[in-house]
């Protein structure tokens, strides 16, 4: 607490000090009681998971034993399929799950990026349609492809090129930044605008119109 910038003496100053830090002292003392509690949980599933899977592998072990013991070669060779399956499944649940994140990271940023170009008043409006008209794939070195599809047909392959394809399109055109809302090119209505109840209104009421609202 920095007291200089007040009229104080020592003394004073020296109980304030005393009476903030004895007041804050509980909240901290919590905050450290609740991040320690947190890291003790995070580490108990740890554990338990580690122990879950040593067990496991520990059971694998102790039938492939089992069966080796009773010369069971039928059911040796089960036993190493199904491990092989269990094991090649959760490869592909992790890969899908990495590959799920990734999607989603690429995905993600290059909605930020149009979130940029869509005015205040209609980005919560205009962000299920973007998210729907954005493809994210990729190619060979796994490097993102951005497609942007609108009824059936892909209409750009980037964020410039959507904006200058939206730019043109009535019903883009009204909710994008720098573009007049009452169409491309065109000058919005002072009176249409009071119309409806001010400029906010007017801009709410056109989106509804274009069937984005």
């Amino acid at each position: 607490m920095d007291l200089s910038k007040f009229d104080l003496s020592e003394e004073t100053a020296a109980e304030i000090k005393a009476l903030h830090n004895a007041e804050t002292e509980g909240l901290r003392n919590k905050n450290d009681q609740l991040l320690g509690e947190k890291k003790s949980i995070q580490g108990t599933v740890a554990e338990q998971a580690q122990i879950a899977e040593d067990a496991r592998q520990a059971a694998v072990k102790a039938e492939e034993a089992r069966l080796k013991a009773a010369n069971d070669m039928d059911g040796l060779k089960s036993h190493y399929e199904t491990q092989l399956a269990e094991q090649t499944a959760a490869a592909n649940d992790l890969a899908k799950k990495a590959q799920d994140a990734l999607h989603s990271r690429d995905k993600g940023t290059v909605l930020n990026q149009l979130n940029n170009l869509i005015h205040d008043d209609f980005k919560e409006l205009a962000g299920a349609q973007l998210s729907n008209m954005l493809k994210v794939g990729y190619n060979d070195q796994q490097q993102p492809v951005t497609t942007f599809e609108y009824e059936g047909k892909v209409v750009a392959s980037s964020v410039d090129e959507f904006k200058g394809w939206a730019s043109e399109q009535p019903q883009f055109a009204k909710i994008l930044k720098g573009v007049d809302s009452s169409g491309a090119g065109t000058t919005r209505s002072h009176s249409d605008s009071v119309a409806v109840g001010g400029e906010d209104a007017a801009f709410k009421q056109r989106l509804k119109s274009a069937g984005l609202a």
